[in-house]
């Protein structure tokens, strides 16, 4: 049997793991914060205002009936122009075959959402608004504990984090205060809340199996650092909430670890205190911007940790500098080991990466690191990537999902997001030489030769040439 991480809302006849990039519109229309009010609106929980649980309770009912409310459950759908046959009350009335056409909107799925503001400030996850077609949904509602459904507008998404952010328009409305995920301890009572399988809403209780789990679900370059749970996740429940014993949101249910589809008790969440730091900025700019730092960085093994003379392993070893970049003049070298960054220790490489990647354009990060047994600080100031401008990065529209760059006899890919690679087998570093035995040279020939259906796409790899069948809806 083959056991595979699930991430997905529940489908419509199908599950399937939605995940792709995604850039906000930045039009009137989508709901926004004046800048740096975001960390005011979805403050921190003091825990001293929060209850605090009974020694030993008897029921968690008081605790659940003020968390459920908070949670909803989310529609995504596409619009479906349903064209209608022209009958003899059309004629009598007057009306035409194009006015008796009308476009419909269909539901794609479930998933579930948390209430973070009274005002109509939602949180889910990045792969609940999104089609199987890899595209944000054409319309999405929300259903509130006392049923009213309301449409929602999408703030803002990061599949990188697997993240996004809906407005209502609703006031006075329960929302669930934010709880501080560092503070979370192994051992810790905690409870999923979510619509799973559209059921309706439901509360399962377990524990915090771990902490900082990295399981690749978000793609290579995904950032995680997952809350691991024991509490029954099931499809449905993605977006929902993950609270602590006084209530608290400590977690955005995320995805599970089955060969089945359904529960093992395995289940893992976004902590809330990165999903807050994405969604202040969703909430702000409608995207999150990263800086970049100009070095690449690998997991430290036992030789690494002797040359750096640590005293156990740990922390992310540098491999390569860009010359001139920000590693390179702040005065790092390839060899050093980052131990701590901003504050924090640095046990794997996945933290240094998650910890860069909350860093704008032009920001700063002290980092502490080893060479040669040496102790040293560093003030890293990020720049703007450079990739879209000195590689020409690019997305043809068939192909959401995908990222190219022009190679010297076809496109190279750069990255691909787990579902569209799942979807067209279509891998990182690949490049693809012909489309329908067309040459695909540039993005225009590449455009002009794929078709709706099942495409005949030549790519060489590291093992050879491939011949993939790629399908475009």
């Amino acid at each position: 049997m083959i056991i595979q991480f699930v991430k997905r809302p529940l489908q419509v006849g199908r599950w399937l793991l939605i995940v792709t990039a995604f850039a906000a519109a930045n039009g009137a229309d989508v709901p926004r914060l004046p800048s740096g009010t975001a960390a005011a609106h979805f403050p921190i929980a003091d825990s001293t205002e929060m209850p605090a649980p009974a020694v030993q309770p008897v029921t968690y009912s008081a605790l659940l009936a003020r968390v459920t409310p908070a949670v909803v459950s989310v529609f995504p759908a596409r619009m479906i122009k349903e064209s209608a046959e022209e009958g003899p009350l059309d004629r009598f009335f007057g009306r035409s075959k194009e006015e008796s056409d009308k476009e419909r909107e269909r539901t794609q799925g479930l998933g579930s959402g948390v209430i973070i503001s009274s005002d109509g400030w939602i949180v889910t996850n990045s792969h609940v608004v999104h089609l199987a077609n890899g595209k944000v949904a054409d319309a999405i509602s929300v259903e509130l504990s006392d049923r009213r459904r309301l449409p929602a507008e999408v703030a803002g998404v990061d599949p990188a984090t697997d993240l996004a952010l809906l407005k209502i328009a609703a006031t006075g409305l329960p929302a669930l205060p934010l709880g501080d995920s560092d503070a979370v301890k192994i051992g810790d009572l905690v409870f999923a809340v979510g619509n799973p399988f559209k059921v309706g809403m439901t509360a399962t209780m377990g524990m915090v199996s771990a902490k900082q789990r990295t399981i690749g679900i978000n793609g290579a370059g995904g950032f995680e650092d997952f809350i691991q749970t024991d509490a029954a996740i099931n499809p449905g429940n993605s977006g929902g909430s993950l609270v602590d014993a006084s209530g608290r949101l400590v977690g955005i249910n995320s995805a599970i670890y089955s060969g089945t589809g359904g529960n093992v008790g395995i289940g893992f969440a976004i902590p809330c205190n990165l999903m807050r730091q994405i969604v202040m900025r969703l909430a702000e700019e409608g995207k999150v911007v990263r800086g970049f730092f100009g070095m690449q960085i690998e997991e430290v093994d036992a030789d690494s940790a002797t040359v750096a003379k640590l005293e156990r392993i740990q922390g992310a070893k540098i491999s390569v500098l860009m010359d001139g970049g920000p590693g390179a003049k702040a005065g790092l070298l390839a060899g050093d080991v980052i131990i701590r960054a901003g504050g924090r220790p640095v046990e794997t490489r996945a933290a240094l990466r998650l910890a860069l990647s909350l860093v704008r354009p032009g920001g700063e990060l002290e980092v502490e690191f080893s060479r040669a047994g040496e102790h040293k600080k560093a003030a890293l100031v990020s720049m703007a990537d450079p990739d879209a401008k000195e590689r020409g990065i690019f997305e043809l529209a068939s192909l959401p999902g995908v990222k190219f760059r022009a190679g010297q006899d076809g496109l190279i890919v750069v990255s691909v997001t787990p579902q569209a690679g799942r979807k067209t087998q279509i891998e990182a570093a690949m490049e693809i030489l012909e489309i329908n035995g067309q040459p695909a040279a540039t993005v225009s020939a590449a455009e002009a030769a794929l078709r709706r259906g099942v495409n005949k796409v030549k790519a060489r790899a590291a093992d050879g040439e491939r011949t993939l069948a790629v399908r475009i809806e």
